[in-house]
């Protein structure tokens, strides 16, 4: 038995549902499909680069998140640099994204219902604040202090609130700084940047590990609590702070699918992360051995000149890698984060993990709505130079426009995703790497995903449909950049979300008894399935070519462990 439930359904689609809803009181197999992802009056299969959307005033209600994931959100941030002790609001987000209805549900009234059917499988990212450097409290413990271009500024570790404030912006200032080791990171002649690069203070002198003199080379403005950057430095912070630990609990706890880790500087600093991701999965499941726990994947946030400095060790210990732009654009000369960005976006590429590009993608539709020329530029740019995905921030979060954002990221991305799948040509000059690790199962299954891709490409197929149950197959395939979207049916809620980051992967819960993994399943029945799935979807129709892909268990009198296998099939009538 198998049941459709997609809002990918258009408005005249009514009968196609009521077709796939009698054949419930007729199937006799007991496999059901749940497709559940949310589109509304887009194609078929939505857009193939994803799209990330976080949340925040402007989106924390049923309705707001309704409407972005029915206008193309795949994964929801949560970004917890300005939370506090108190998770009610976080808390708050995740379960309104969980709930998110979309079209789907009005089709699907009446129709059977499960109680372990999801509401969607749209993915949540948790951006942890991480080890940042922020100003104190001010001289006088007042708000706000002008700092005069020339003036003498003396950067500090003591309390400063209780210093009578300057009698003008030419000084002499004292600012309070929460990074213990200031004096023995800089020297004379390096910058300091105060509130994102605003202000920037030269080094005259290094007095001790806590005092440093410099002279402002700019004036503006400086509150408590802003973001100190020490570009071109190396500095000693660990890499979780006591938050992001209480922070990445909190994602294990409540079913988090990714975890943006901030500020990473070395690959040790990802490790870090991991084992103590593991640790925490590991003690959840001996309190809850009944529970379901899996750790978020790591996206590493390459924020400063450390972090590109060593990007490739860092991209081997990562699950992928967020372009952060902010910060980096401060932390290194702004000229260059450009190629920085098409370097990692490049390798990321070639190493098959998903990177998201972002920061002030769309900056201006937090106040306008409509994205300026330069904006669109960026993000089609950004797509077509390979990023899985694309993010908003302050645009959904906090802007005035978080819904018509939202449509203009979609709709840039499905033009650049038509440019792309129709001059990309990765596919037909990568070669399966040889010796790519011991694992013969691994080259076998890296070699067969090139076929696929391959052969939808040359052969024009409408979609690749892929049996996935760890998810190996469904980025295996994404690895190389398919020009179709791939149709990866999944046994596991929780790898299904997963795999939202890796662009053209449509994941699709498949919901059976039958293991994928046992040499008893019949491959071929659930193979059928899925396309008589896609059929019903209105994603494929007759004469239209599929490439499908799967790894079975070889049986008793086979000589073999598993298979890999691609079939190339055209639709018939029924």
């Amino acid at each position: 038995m198998f049941f459709t439930a997609n809002t990918f359904l258009q408005a005249g689609s009514r009968s196609l549902f009521s077709a796939t809803t009698t054949r419930l009181s007729t199937a006799t197999s007991s496999t059901r499909f749940f497709s559940l992802h949310a589109f509304a009056e887009m194609k078929p299969v939505g857009t193939m680069t994803k799209v990330v959307c976080t949340l925040g005033p402007s989106t924390d209600s049923k309705e707001t998140i309704g409407q972005l994931v029915r206008n193309g959100m795949h994964v929801a941030r949560i970004n917890f640099s300005h939370a506090g002790q108190d998770y009610s609001y976080p808390e708050k987000l995740l379960s309104l994204v969980r709930a998110a209805p979309g079209r789907h549900q009005e089709l699907a009234d009446g129709a059977v219902h499960s109680d372990n059917m999801p509401a969607n499988l749209r993915a949540v990212l948790v951006d942890t604040k991480g080890p940042e450097i922020r100003t104190g409290p001010l001289q006088g413990n007042v708000e706000v202090v002008d700092i005069a271009s020339g003036a003498a500024v003396e950067i500090t570790t003591d309390e400063v609130y209780g210093d009578s404030p300057p009698s003008s912006p030419d000084g002499p200032h004292r600012i309070q700084i929460d990074y213990k080791s200031i004096g023995s990171s800089v020297s004379i002649g390096s910058q300091i940047l105060l509130d994102d690069g605003l202000i920037a203070l030269k080094v005259m002198e290094v007095k001790d590990r806590g005092h440093v003199m410099t002279v402002a080379m700019n004036g503006g403005p400086i509150k408590k609590n802003k973001g100190v950057n020490l570009p071109n430095t190396s500095i000693d912070l660990p890499a979780l702070t006591d938050k992001d630990k209480q922070d990445l609990l909190w994602a294990c706890k409540n079913g988090a699918d990714f975890v943006a880790a901030s500020f990473i500087r070395t690959a040790a600093n990802v490790r870090s992360v991991h084992a103590y991701l593991d640790r925490c999965i590991a003690d959840l499941k001996a309190q809850d051995p009944q529970g379901t726990y899996m750790r978020p994947l790591i996206i590493s946030k390459i924020e400063n000149k450390e972090g590109v400095d060593n990007f490739h060790e860092i991209l081997t210990e990562s699950d992928g890698i967020m372009v952060a732009r902010g910060d980096l654009g401060v932390e290194i000369p702004f000229r260059k984060v450009f190629a920085a960005q098409k370097m990692m976006v490049k390798a990321c590429n070639e190493a098959g993990k998903p990177v998201i590009v972002a920061t002030q993608m769309l900056d201006s539709m937090q106040r306008n709505p409509r994205p300026t020329r330069a904006e669109v530029t960026d993000v089609g740019t950004a797509c077509l130079d390979g990023a899985d995905a694309v993010m908003l921030s302050g645009e959904t979060a906090a802007g005035k426009y978080p819904i018509e954002s939202v449509q203009a990221m979609t709709s840039i991305v499905g033009e650049a995703d038509d440019i792309w799948n129709e001059s990309h040509s990765v596919a037909q000059k990568s070669e399966p790497r040889k010796n790519l690790t011991a694992d013969y199962l691994d080259e076998e299954l890296e070699a067969i995903a090139l076929s696929a891709v391959r052969s939808a490409k040359d052969m024009n197929a409408k979609v690749i449909i892929l049996i996935s149950m760890s998810g190996r197959v469904a980025r295996a395939v994404a690895k190389h950049k398919p020009t179709v979207p791939v149709l990866a049916f999944c046994t596991d809620i929780l790898v299904a979300r997963r795999l939202q980051l890796h662009r053209s992967i449509l994941p699709i819960l498949l919901q059976t008894k039958m293991d994928p993994g046992s040499n008893v399943t019949r491959m071929g029945f659930l193979r059928a399935e899925a396309v008589r799935t896609a059929k019903e979807l209105g994603i494929v129709k007759a004469g239209d070519r599929v490439v499908t892909v799967d790894r079975t268990a070889g049986k008793s009198h086979d000589h073999f462990d598993f298979s890999h296998n691609i079939k190339v099939s055209t639709i018939r009538e029924t």
